[in-house]
């Protein structure tokens, strides 16, 4: 089949029609958005009355299977209706898993292909045989996009998606990645094709002579840049280089889109407005105080208390495991002056008045800023807090809602978990007598890093045999911050003495076997709703989930969250 688009020669009526067409795709691309978030809406409603309903409940045999056991003969009715469910919480789990390490999950690719596929046809759809007609298609459709990919990036808690969708920011960003990705697909088409009209028309040259040409190479240049340093492994290399390099360049880019083309400025003014909104949320949001810090000896940790005012210490109590963004103001002597790096914390702790954030340092500006102003003796240091964020998991529906809760953690990652236990623990107290079905699970360095979580009245471990803490290296007098041993991972070391005791909990040595601690939590009883929630090292976070998923397999019903800061 031979090349459908050619370079034509359109009347004055033609151009019009063009023009109009440009328009009311442009329109599709950005209206056709509901689509996905009113289907994802029906599913969450669906799934909500099946659950009430009771259509996935299956009747289990007395005798619990093992992930490589076979099924027993039964009713024919019941033996299908247990394979349909089996079946949907395998696709279920599937579906949330990653395509390769550090790729994103399947799900996030299946529905980025769509959608872009689905952008390519509105790029394509009633241009005929007009080349400039599908190269400025691209482009439109692109733009169209831009409020969209504000909008998925809007932090505050008044983000219109986030109160649709039920979920916060952290969780919305990811697709934000997703859509920055597909809108630069589209914009390198529309320059490629645009560059290759300028070199069959022998008119390169003089074009990049006038003042379209220059703007819209000059904004896909910079949107380069920032897709450049969005890299993980530039963000892990510097994240205020991408954070500057985001923020800086991306608002650069609005007023050039305004000069390259005008049907361009509807969408530009639209991302803008959505930009301008959620700063000042933010901005209504932070609250800046001097806050105690003090580091945890032998260990590379900070605790921070930071007082926080009444008006929002509900917000910090509703829920376990928030977390709030933390900055240091540029100029110390006005409270006024947010910084514009700022960096996610867990809040660790709830006063009546005062929360607590537990940071380890790093090479960061932030952290090592920080570590500068502590000492071994209480100090005060001006930080600025905004949030909190986050929180999906209510301790009222984790302890109404399943028969065993699993809670595993990864050396600092205990800051998201070990709130989540304490308020599990004293509900499941209060209205049982017993947290027998509560389980936890620590892997540390060592044991001065669990200070910060001991050195509470309130929040040490009771004698529980359903606590285990492990110890995976050696603590010795030189600072972690000085071994060139210590890396961000958690490793097996033999040196610790077996007889630590930690909050009260013995810890054991060595890394924990996460294989026979899924296999004990799954083996107790067949018919059990269990909820598995983790937070820690990627790696240990794979490996956790890769067990979990073989009980997944022969049907059991699972409730997985990984805690984790991928941004």
């Amino acid at each position: 089949m031979s090349w459908p688009y050619h370079f034509l020669d359109l009347t004055p009526d033609e151009k019009a029609h063009r023009r109009e067409l440009l328009s009311q795709y442009a329109f599709f691309s950005q209206l056709s958005v509901l689509i996905p978030i009113l289907g994802y809406g029906v599913y969450r409603l669906g799934a909500w009355l099946l659950a009430r309903k009771g259509a996935f409940d299956v009747a289990y045999a007395a005798l619990w299977q093992s992930p490589g056991s076979t099924e027993s003969a039964g009713d024919s009715s019941a033996v299908s209706r247990k394979a349909i469910a089996r079946r949907w919480r395998s696709v279920q789990w599937w579906w949330n898993g990653e395509v390769a390490p550090n790729w994103g999950l399947r799900g996030q690719w299946i529905a980025a292909s769509v959608w872009t596929v689905w952008l390519l046809g509105l790029c394509l759809l009633q241009t005929g045989h007009d080349y400039l007609h599908v190269t400025k298609r691209f482009g439109s459709v692109a733009a169209a996009q831009l409020p969209l990919h504000f909008l998925l990036s809007m932090r505050t808690r008044y983000s219109p998606l986030g109160i649709i969708l039920g979920t916060s920011h952290e969780q919305l960003i990811h697709w934000h990645q997703i859509c920055g990705r597909i809108i630069m697909i589209l914009l390198v088409l529309h320059a490629a094709w645009y560059i290759n009209y300028f070199v069959q028309n022998q008119i390169l040259v003089e074009r990049l002579q006038h003042l379209h040409p220059i703007t819209g190479l000059l904004s896909l240049s910079l949107m380069a840049v920032i897709a450049g340093t969005s890299l993980e492994r530039v963000r892990r290399w510097s994240y205020r280089v991408f954070l500057y390099c985001h923020v800086t360049i991306g608002l650069a880019i609005f007023p050039i889109l305004l000069l390259h083309a005008r049907p361009l400025r509807l969408y530009a003014v639209e991302a803008l407005a959505l930009f301008a909104v959620d700063r000042v949320l933010r901005y209504l949001d932070t609250v800046t105080s001097p806050a105690i810090l003090s580091k945890a000896p032998h260990t590379e940790l900070l605790k921070i208390w930071f007082p926080i005012p009444s008006t929002k210490l509900a917000r910090f109590q509703a829920k376990p495991g928030q977390h709030v963004y933390l900055s240091i103001p540029s100029n110390g002597t006005c409270t006024g002056n947010k910084s514009l790096l700022s960096n996610p914390f867990t809040v660790s702790e709830v006063t009546a008045s005062e929360i607590s954030l537990v940071v380890r340092a790093r090479r960061g500006p932030t952290t090592q800023t920080l570590w500068t102003k502590a000492d071994r003796t209480k100090t005060r240091a001006l930080i600025s807090i905004e949030g909190p964020y986050g929180g999906p998991l209510r301790t009222a529906d984790l302890a109404s809602q399943f028969d065993r809760v699993l809670l595993v953690a990864g050396g600092i990652g205990a800051t998201f978990i070990l709130p989540i236990y304490w308020a599990l623990h004293n509900q499941l107290e209060a209205e049982t007598g017993s947290p027998d079905h509560l389980s936890l699970i620590w892997a540390l360095r060592s044991a001065p890093e669990a200070c910060w979580a001991t050195n509470s009245g309130n929040q040490t471990f009771a004698p529980n045999s359903n606590v285990h803490i492990y110890l995976t290296r050696h603590h010795s007098a030189q600072h972690p911050r000085d071994n060139p041993l210590f890396s961000e991972g958690i490793e097996m070391e033999d040196l610790q003495d077996p007889n630590s005791l930690i909050g009260g909990a013995k810890a054991s040595v060595g890394r924990p076997d996460l294989k026979n601690i899924i296999d004990g939590t799954f083996s107790s009883h067949a018919d059990e709703h269990v909820a598995v929630i983790f937070c820690g090292p990627q790696g240990m976070g794979r490996e956790l989930r890769a067990y979990v998923g073989k009980w997944v397999a022969v049907g059991r019903k699972v409730f997985w969250h990984e805690e984790r800061f991928g941004w």
